[in-house]
């Protein structure tokens, strides 16, 4: 993608193209047409928000007005807001107008304050439709399809979402019947997408996420690999910021655009967290009702890492050893992996509930897309990078991380072997700053896997090292007793 820039036309990195920006009232100007209102010049800053954990684009607009706006438009919370926002030469970008694109809604004003004795500063959030759709209808049904089929239907049916914006569905496998008890559309959307199977990939659990391209249903390991055999490119190539750079000095606008001015490791790891909720190991206790059965099944993290897609690869396939967590023996020679019993869940796995519609597989997706969310937590960084519109959430990047260690042989790239690597966009904020006059993105990026295996290990290095030297229990009273017994010893000591 980054690749595309033409250099003639993006001349420099965080270059923008912003349009008037207009507030559309629900008042009538003339009877036929809304009242409108260009705030073009009295914008501060613009935020974009998009992210695969929201089901709908977001932002906040800045003003410094003073025109009195939210008195005399007035701004009550029913407004639309159009603009276009593009980075030059980017294939996509934020098209909010209304002959053209999708507008955005304004739903609320806050930090409304002085700034001089005749202007005043706020800030207006906006969103799509489809959200203010969504709090306003609810759907009591019960389809018998594919998860995929219902979603299409949730979004685009004039009674529900009635979304004119592409939808990118990726083709969930099984026909199943499922009931809708009086929801909004997007929970609707989301208890399916906890229990959807991608048809081409062995993963379940959908995104159900907007960009600028519109909105997306796909699996987590089609956002990691193209096909079952091979993994996806990166979209852009991020290096930290050399702390002699000059100013673009022998560097192209394409390099340039993939320079973090700054970064953050937001996590590395969290063992106890880990443990919690079953990233290493874990336990499925299931029940058919229909059968009277119940029966067991163990997730081992080693065991199940090599069997789909994560962040890395070998040669664009699926790795064996670039695990979140080093393969060694703990406590009593056993792996982390073997301690199943240390998170246990619950499923009901009846059969024949809806006659002959397929259920969910639960028992054999429902460990391992636990597992492998909540390791993509574990290790999260934070990026800020000149702003381009050609980004969108859900996409592949690679980061490299410096070392923070002298340069020698044995890492002459001079770049953090496990933190570098392949990140999944998790969230990007596009921030349009009047001041700085730049386009700027906070991006935070998410892993479950290292670039540079961890080293193996087999010795056992904790079991019985610890001391034994005050090995005993003891009773406070006891204690108590020995106190007391000091303190009568002693002549008017309670006197």
């Amino acid at each position: 993608m980054y690749n595309q820039i033409n250099p003639d036309i993006l001349r420099k990195a965080g270059d923008y193209i912003l349009s008037d920006v207009t507030l559309i009232s629900y008042q009538a100007a003339d009877g036929t047409n809304p009242r409108k209102i260009s705030v073009r010049d009295s914008v501060a800053e613009i935020n974009i928000y998009e992210s695969i954990h929201n089901k709908c684009l977001s932002g906040d607009i800045t003003l410094v007005d003073s025109q009195n706006i939210p008195n005399h438009l007035p701004l009550t919370g029913f407004e639309r807001i159009e603009f276009t926002f593009f980075t030059p030469s980017s294939p996509k970008g934020f098209n909010f107008s209304e002959k053209s694109g999708y507008p955005m809604y304004v739903y609320r004003i806050a930090n409304r304050q002085e700034t001089t004795p005749r202007t005043q500063a706020y800030t207006l959030f906006f969103t799509s439709k489809e959200m203010i759709r969504n709090e306003q209808v609810r759907i009591s049904k019960a389809y018998a399809t594919s998860y995929d089929n219902v979603v299409m239907e949730l979004v685009k049916k004039q009674e529900l979402l009635n979304s004119k914006k592409t939808l990118t569905v990726e083709e969930t496998s099984g026909l199943h019947k499922i009931v809708f008890p009086n929801v909004r559309p997007f929970e609707a959307i989301q208890m399916m997408a906890k229990h959807a199977k991608s048809k081409s990939y062995d993963n379940g659990f959908m995104y159900f996420y907007e960009t600028a391209n519109g909105f997306h249903l796909r699996s987590l390991e089609n956002m990691l690999a193209v096909t079952p055999n091979s993994a996806r490119p990166v979209t852009a190539k991020f290096v930290s910021k050399p702390a002699n750079i000059r100013d673009g000095a022998n560097k192209s606008v394409i390099e340039l655009m993939q320079i973090a001015e700054s970064y953050r490791i937001l996590d590395q790891f969290n063992t106890l967290k880990n443990l919690r909720n079953g990233v290493y190991a874990s336990r499925l206790v299931t029940h058919d009702m229909y059968n009277k059965t119940f029966s067991e099944n163990d997730f081992d993290y080693h065991k199940q890492f090599p069997l789909q897609f994560h962040t890395e690869h070998d040669k664009g396939n699926k790795s064996y050893s670039k695990f979140l967590i080093p393969f060694f023996t703990g406590e009593n020679g056993e792996y982390y992996s073997d301690k199943s019993q240390g998170t246990t869940y619950f499923q009901s796995i009846t059969e024949k509930i809806h006659n002959d519609y397929e259920r969910p597989p639960i028992e054999r997706l429902t460990q391992k897309n636990l597992s492998q969310k909540m390791a993509l937590q574990s290790m999260r960084i934070g990026l800020e990078v000149p702003g381009f519109t050609g980004l969108s959430a859900g996409d592949i990047i690679s980061f490299e991380m410096p070392s923070y260690e002298p340069a020698d042989k044995k890492n002459p790239l001079d770049y953090d072997p496990y933190m570098s690597g392949r990140y999944i966009v998790e969230s990007i904020r596009h921030r349009f700053d009047v001041a700085r006059d730049k386009h700027m993105m906070n991006l935070e990026c998410i892993k479950d896997s290292v670039r540079v295996p961890y080293p193996e290990e087999t010795i056992d290095t904790f079991t019985g090292k610890e001391s034994d030297k005050n090995n005993y229990n003891v009773l406070q009273y006891d204690l108590d007793d020995a106190v007391l017994s000091q303190l009568e010893s002693k002549t008017n000591v309670f006197k």
